[in-house]
């Protein structure tokens, strides 16, 4: 008869202590996804001395990206952590000369779940 009550018990309590397990895990495992990916592109004026565009750098307070212009005039710069709010950012285009100019703008964030451009040119 103990033997039989030893069991049953062993045959409730196994259920619920795997289903308690099986909670803690899936709640551990529950982190957000990460926000979609933002594409920046647009077009690069010359520079004010005449001297065509080297390259662009992106920055914002999570991520910097760089491009070279390899003699072109268009850019394209892919960030993977801009939050829906967006975030505030600098580019900077350095000249062939080596002088540079810079444009403060926010890139916008996804506010779905699939990535998005923004168009942005960049001018003296």
């Amino acid at each position: 008869m103990r033997k039989r009550l030893a069991i049953l018990t062993v045959a409730a309590v196994l259920p619920l202590t795997g289903g308690a397990s099986l909670a803690v895990a899936t709640q551990a495992g529950a982190a957000p996804p990460p926000p979609p990916q933002v594409t920046v592109t647009g077009k690069v004026a010359a520079c004010e001395g005449g001297s065509d565009a080297d390259e662009v750098s992106i920055e914002t307070s999570k991520e910097t990206k760089a491009v070279d212009l390899k003699g072109s005039n268009k850019y394209t710069i892919v960030f993977k952590k801009i939050p829906k709010a967006g975030r505030d950012a600098t580019a900077t285009v350095t000249c062939e000369d080596g002088n540079t100019y810079t444009d403060e703008f926010n890139i916008k964030g996804a506010q779905g779940t699939e990535p998005v451009t923004q168009k942005r040119n960049l001018e003296p």
